[in-house]
């Protein structure tokens, strides 16, 4: 009676080990489904920050009245690293403004690329907004 006891009890152990490999494998897309997704938006997070700091760059540069737009498209894509899609400054220089405000707004498409959960096509945006000086 012992013999048939343990070897019940050793058909249950692999009968379980089959499960937990099935249930594994059931889960395990969607885990690296979650993991990829973590990675992606950490890339979205930094490449958001860094616009954001560009044109904070920027608008640092523009709010000096002898500032042209030509540095400061310069000043924004060096702060980047990279050439952005749109580059915009309103008003256009702070020649004769003194005190008003400069904006400088800074656009990039990303596209967010996650395993089966489809691509993405998103805005990432920054702006600088400051005095213009003397």
């Amino acid at each position: 009676m012992e013999c048939e006891t343990s070897a019940g009890s050793s058909r249950g152990g692999k009968d379980q080990r089959g499960a937990a490999i099935a249930e594994f494998a059931l889960v395990l897309p969607l885990l690296i489904m979650i993991l990829l997704g973590i990675i992606e938006f950490g890339i979205v997070f930094n490449r958001s920050q860094s616009i954001e700091a560009a044109a904070r760059n920027g608008g640092r540069l523009a709010s000096i009245s002898t500032s042209e737009e030509a540095e400061i498209d310069a000043a924004v894509t060096q702060a980047l690293g990279f050439t952005p899609a749109d580059i915009a400054v309103t008003p256009d220089v702070c020649r004769d403004r003194e005190g008003d405000s400069i904006t400088v707004t800074v656009t990039h498409p990303h596209t967010i690329d996650i395993p089966f959960a489809g691509p993405w096509n998103i805005t990432l945006t920054g702006t600088g907004v400051y005095r213009c000086e003397a």
